[in-house]
């Protein structure tokens, strides 16, 4: 039975989130057991955007990533790297992401090595139990690293409803390779099954998620942060993700990545087989936590077969990129990141062709001034407008 550790921490100061960690590993029994001194540890960490400061809790905050890596520098004498790929596919984005969240600073503080994926050797990767990827790279400081430990953030996504543990593991894949999983996987719940191919691949050994202050609504770089005060840690991603979705109110199962990873036997999505060690998942739930739609997939995650819930999320989900030109400040950083090329420039303004738009949701994710508006289709409005109506999202 997998543990996942629940901790209060209601603030980032680093002396509280340094003891909320603490007693996160003690609480699942992985800090001793797990680590040994002189290890090469790796910090996946999650640096969606290269121009958001760390309020905003689009990244994974600096301070947990202070934390962490006086844990396993002074306490268990390992030699720490921090790593990841942006969401942007500019050629410069996670060099300046490092720089925006401060996480330059705590390298030059304290001799941790910043692992920029982009700029890292690659490694192929070939996945022979794949559903949708079959091969993709990844940094090769992955495969070089003793111990990875996976850094999320606790945010909503447009796209996959909520995005956590498993899905952090994309940021493995450096530059455009993240574009053509996309291309690949254009529709939902695709695009979930092969965020979990990429998973199977590239899981981490240790999983802390930083949910001190998270993001709701048009998660995961356009939503509103919200405060959640808390640590959560774990070895298993899926029963990580599972708590934690639902402490923010889903139904972990509607979450295709966790329902996914759960059916292949990756790791265990199913609350009542899942060790809770420290608060109880009852004394920290937020219900007034916003979902990026409505919640209708909750409740067919309860009541319909998973044919029925795939064709459901795949249309509730499905969207197409339009522009508030009131807000666009033609920094092109859509177009650059579109991997269908269904976003252009002409005469000073970005335009979208939406019979190419996949819906993937790149535009919207490096966007800083919510100049992106995804729409959802007829099908999909007609579908949230009845679970509204016979009001079944209130269904417990």
């Amino acid at each position: 039975m997998p543990s996942v550790s629940i901790v209060k921490c209601d603030t980032y100061e680093l002396e509280k989130v340094y003891h909320a960690i603490h007693k996160s590993l003690t609480l699942i029994n992985s800090g001793d057991r797990l680590v040994k001194p002189g290890m090469k540890v790796l910090l996946k960490i999650n640096l969606l955007s290269s121009s958001q400061p760390p309020e905003r809790a689009v990244n994974t905050h600096p301070i947990i990533v202070r934390a962490l890596v006086n844990i396993f520098q002074n306490d268990f004498g390992c030699e720490v790297s921090i790593g990841d790929s942006s969401g942007s596919v500019k050629n410069s984005s996670t060099f300046h992401a490092f720089r925006v969240t401060r996480i330059n600073e705590i390298a030059e503080d304290t001799g941790a090595r910043i692992v920029n994926f982009d700029k890292d050797e690659y490694l192929d990767i070939h996945n022979k139990g794949y559903e949708v990827v079959d091969k993709f790279r990844i940094a090769k400081t992955l495969r070089t690293a003793d111990l990875i430990v996976s850094v999320p953030k606790l945010k909503t996504h447009g796209l996959t409803q909520y995005t956590g543990a498993i899905k952090n593991m994309l940021g493995t894949i450096p530059g455009n390779g993240k574009k053509n999983i996309h291309l690949i996987a254009p529709k939902p719940t695709v695009f979930a099954k092969a965020l979990v191919d990429i998973y199977q691949m590239v899981p981490p050994h240790l999983i802390i998620m930083d949910a001190v202050v998270g993001m709701e609504g048009n998660g995961p770089n356009a939503g509103q942060p919200k405060k959640v005060g808390l640590i959560l840690a774990s070895r298993d991603s899926v029963a990580l993700d599972a708590v934690a979705s639902n402490i923010i109110g889903f139904e972990p199962m509607a979450i295709p990545t966790i329902r996914f990873a759960h059916q292949r036997g990756l790791g265990n999505g199913e609350l009542d087989t899942i060790n809770i060690a420290g608060e109880s998942i009852s004394n920290v739930t937020v219900p007034d936590f916003q979902k990026p739609s409505s919640g209708a997939q909750d409740f067919a995650g309860k009541y319909l077969p998973n044919f029925l819930l795939s064709l459901m999320f795949d249309n509730t989900c499905s969207t197409f990129s339009t522009v508030n030109h009131s807000r666009c400040t033609q920094c092109y950083e859509c177009v650059r990141n579109c991997p269908a090329g269904a976003m252009s420039r002409e005469n000073g303004k970005v335009l979208v062709d939406k019979k190419k738009c996949i819906g993937c949701f790149c535009c919207d994710e490096v966007c800083d001034f919510e100049a992106i508006q995804m729409k959802r289709s007829l099908l999909g409005r007609t579908l949230l407008g009845m679970a509204k109506a016979l009001g079944v999202e209130k269904v417990e």
